[in-house]
């Protein structure tokens, strides 16, 4: 893989670093589970921080381990309740722009971590999010893909890394013009029909759609693989039948399942055959959904699927539902899906 290419685009087109700017590149040593692979986004840090200096920038390295990470959630316990607020902000005042690698790279990693001191230490999204925009940082979130999160999702290490790379060497210039037609056509009406497998799921489109592209002068915290139009759809206007290839939540997946819908209440769900945990995700969809949002992948790059939510979500003209509840976060992704208003062809072949 060429990391060179990749980190050229993510500094010229995502950060679009000017000269004398600083880019505080984080990346951790995974010492506490046997991986094999301890040094794994070592050399991808490196293309970045060369980049950065060949644009005239400062690259700062912030290398810490995994295991010493570990040891601040389950050691620490005498500090007051908004330290770790105080110490983000000394530490946004050392940079113009924040590369991690590490952030979701080992799942299995915060899994081993006690609840309570997951809390005491944690920043609640809206509020890390918030000092960001405060102090006009921006934040990149690549989430590395390591063996450890291969294997706590179950895949093949190969697979996830190159499609992870695929999705990320996209050409973001014309990601961003086709979010934005499609963005263009979708926001002239609200009221749409997903077909897929021979199945009609009516919906009605609400508040402000995003484009996801990686333009972080929208957004000060984005994640990367980027790639896909969302929008939040009304739950009481949602009927009809979905056919999902994969569907998603945490470390489980399920496959070709059809889930019915009415007034947006599942009602239904059916696989072709019999699946582990199938009362999990039957419990999961039939909670109280708090919002539904509907995704559409644009990232042409992505040629295979990897069945691991956030890339395939991406993956050109792949159509997610995320079920949002207090049991937890549910993608339901459906691969030829189309929509379509009235008898109007399908709107995705337009991008």
């Amino acid at each position: 893989m060429d990391y060179s290419e990749i980190a050229v685009k993510i500094v010229n087109y995502i950060l679009c670093l000017q000269q004398g700017q600083s880019v505080t590149i984080s990346a951790e040593i995974h010492n506490v589970f046997d991986h094999n692979d301890p040094l794994v986004e070592i050399p991808f840090m490196e293309e970045i921080a060369l980049v950065v200096r060949k644009n005239k920038g400062l690259p700062i390295l912030d290398v810490s381990t995994e295991n010493l990470h570990k040891r601040f959630f389950e050691e620490i316990s005498d500090d007051p309740p908004n330290i770790s607020e105080g110490l983000l902000k000394k530490w946004l005042e050392t940079g113009d722009y924040f590369v991690d690698l590490s952030w979701r790279s080992n799942p299995a990693f915060y899994k081993s971590i006690p609840e309570r001191s997951f809390k005491r230490l944690n920043i609640p999204n809206k509020d890390y999010r918030q000092l960001f925009e405060e102090k006009n940082k921006r934040l990149i979130l690549l989430g590395y893909p390591t063996v450890g999160m291969a294997q706590y999702y179950d895949i093949e290490p190969q697979i996830l890394r190159r499609v992870y790379f695929n999705a990320l060497n996209v050409n973001y210039f014309d990601l961003k013009k086709r979010c934005l037609v499609l963005n263009s056509k979708l926001t002239k009406k609200n009221k749409w029909t997903v077909h897929t497998e021979q199945r009609a799921l009516e919906i009605e489109l609400i508040n402000e759609p995003k484009c996801f592209y990686g333009d972080t002068q929208n957004d000060h915290i984005i994640t990367l693989p980027t790639g896909y139009w969302q929008q939040e759809i009304s739950t009481t206007h949602l009927n009809g039948l979905v056919y999902c290839d994969q569907i998603y939540h945490e470390q489980y997946l399920w496959k070709q399942v059809q889930i019915m819908i009415e007034n947006g209440k599942v009602t239904d769900v059916a696989t072709i055959e019999t699946q582990k945990n199938i009362n999990l995700l039957q419990t999961l969809l039939y909670a109280e959904k708090e919002s539904i949002t509907l995704s559409i992948g644009l990232n042409h790059s992505v040629k295979e699927r990897c069945l691991y939510g956030p890339y395939d979500m991406v993956r050109y003209k792949n159509l997610s539902l995320s079920f949002y509840t207090e049991k937890g976060l549910v993608v339901a992704l459906s691969e030829k899906a189309s929509m379509s208003y009235e008898y109007d062809q399908n709107i995705l072949d337009e991008v």
